[in-house]
């Protein structure tokens, strides 16, 4: 028997609660449990029908993506991140560089995909998961430096992966028009970002005259962040990147107040209304990565399952592993007290709730990847695995050989 619309979102919520007490009891990643939930719900026991999210697979996937944006620039402090770790952001972009290079080469020279494809799919590969990593990171006897770098670099690319997708299917979406790269690079990130900053202000200006006591403050900013992103689109700029660089500034107003020391008291009261909205803003995050990884599971197709696609998985994932391999050795050369990290930057490589986000923005783009849900449920699972048990044994590695990190 098939649930109703409403019955299947109130499973969903209790579902994903459920997910946090398992993680928090048996440390057993969210995203596995909740895939593992909805493949149970959806193909096996046909509870929750799978076209119910098919239906909305475009809204919902716009959805999750402007509640992640809002809450990934509201949670960087940039200048903080930059002090301390400017480090962690040039590991983050060479990752992602040397993962989309090497998965795009196997998925051209070995499955013989379009070269869009491999790209796209190399971009979500290259992301980790802030939940997973920052829980082994905290089991594993490494040093602080080695610590902080992981945990940046899956704070960082949770930007860095919707940026860099926005921009690809950016030019795909306007390759028929095949206008210059100046013009679309200039229309991406110059335009988009000013509008962004636009808005903010106008939040700012709002809440300081109209606004008081932080009331329905998550209310008023995330319908704003709704009508940026699709108003900017309708514009003909991008609307991820606006929402970005509005969320960006609205996280790092604190910081930024308390150097305008002669406008300070006039700037306090957005300290309070930030905060309120920082909160609401985990609450929603909370409750799209829960609908979201069910949804994988729901619409995973078990009759899909060739041996080719484990293959094409398994593929991407020693990719990911080679390509860190690479960055944590050019890292070395950098910085030689990363030397003895290089195993610890190749073990926990863990996908998660962005990389599958983006994942669905080729819905969107019209960019056609067979068999994308089950790539994307495989790899979450795979790097999941891979980093959980290979944490595990390099734990005693590290402790029986004496081994000292950064």
């Amino acid at each position: 028997m098939m649930a109703n619309n409403i019955l299947i979102l109130g499973i969903v919520i209790l579902v994903g609660f459920a997910g946090s007490l398992v993680y928090r009891k048996t440390r057993i990643p969210e995203s596995v449990f909740l895939m593992l939930i909805g493949i149970i719900f959806g193909p096996l026991l046909g509870i929750i029908p799978g076209q119910f999210f098919l239906d909305n697979a475009s809204f919902l996937v716009s959805l999750a993506l402007v509640i992640v944006l809002l809450d990934s620039g509201l949670g960087l402090n940039i200048s903080k991140t930059m002090r301390n770790a400017p480090t962690a952001f040039l590991f983050t972009i060479l990752v992602m560089a040397s993962t989309t290079a090497i998965v795009t080469a196997i998925t051209v020279i070995f499955f013989k995909w379009p070269l869009v494809n491999g790209m796209f799919l190399g971009i979500i590969a290259s992301g980790t998961t802030t939940i997973t990593i920052t829980h082994l990171v905290e089991r594993l006897s490494i040093g602080k430096n080695t610590k902080t770098l992981l945990i940046l670099e899956s704070i960082i690319n949770d930007i860095t992966l919707i940026t860099a997708i926005s921009i690809l299917i950016s030019f795909v979406v306007a390759g028929n028009g095949q206008p210059s790269v100046f013009r679309i690079l200039f229309n991406e990130l110059i335009i988009s970002i000013l509008l962004g900053a636009a808005f903010a202000f106008l939040w700012a200006f709002v809440f300081l005259k109209y606004v008081r006591e932080g009331k329905l403050a998550y209310v008023f900013t995330i319908g704003l962040a709704f009508v940026i992103y699709d108003g900017v689109r309708y514009m003909g700029f991008n609307g991820a990147i606006s929402v970005l660089v509005f969320s960006l500034f609205l996280g790092n107003y604190t910081p930024i107040i308390s150097k305008l020391q002669e406008h300070s008291r006039l700037l306090a009261p957005l300290r309070s209304d930030i905060s309120i909205v920082r909160g609401m803003s985990t609450e929603m995050t909370f409750l799209m990565r829960t609908l979201f990884f069910v949804f994988l599971g729901v619409i995973f197709n078990t009759s899909v399952m060739r041996p080719e696609i484990i293959i094409f998985v398994l593929a991407m994932i020693v990719a990911e592993v080679l390509s860190r391999y690479v960055a944590s050795k050019a890292l070395a050369l950098y910085e030689p007290k990363f030397s003895n990290s290089v195993p610890v930057i190749n073990t926990l490589v863990a996908s998660g709730f962005t990389s599958t986000l983006v994942a669905f923005l080729s819905i969107e783009a019209g960019i056609s990847i067979p068999n994308l849900t089950e790539i994307v449920l495989l790899l979450v699972i795979g790097t999941t695995l891979w980093s959980v048990v290979g944490a595990a044994i390099l734990e005693r590695k590290l402790v029986r050989e004496k081994i000292k990190t950064y």
